[in-house]
């Protein structure tokens, strides 16, 4: 039962710290495209307040994404 217990809910080898390497890369190109999109959507057809507003929003949730997992893959590779 300790080797079931240890299999699926013990610790995973530093292999598995790309992953949060790659989440973090993710996150930040999706944030840089969202900045930009909304940036030039927002100046070529003369947005307003809201739009602006909901683009922070939405960029905050992204930030926060990609801080995360930048933070997780600091804290699993041992940096």
């Amino acid at each position: 039962m300790a080797d079931i217990m240890n299999t699926l809910f013990g610790p995973l080898d530093r292999k598995y710290c790309a992953y949060f390497f790659i989440l973090s890369i993710i996150g930040f190109v999706l944030l840089a495209l969202l900045v930009l999109s909304s940036l030039v959507v927002g100046l070529s057809k003369g947005k307003g307040f809201e739009f602006y507003f909901q683009m922070f929003s939405v960029a905050i949730g992204y930030a926060i994404f990609y801080f995360q997992n930048r933070l997780l893959h600091t804290m699993c590779s041992g940096v």
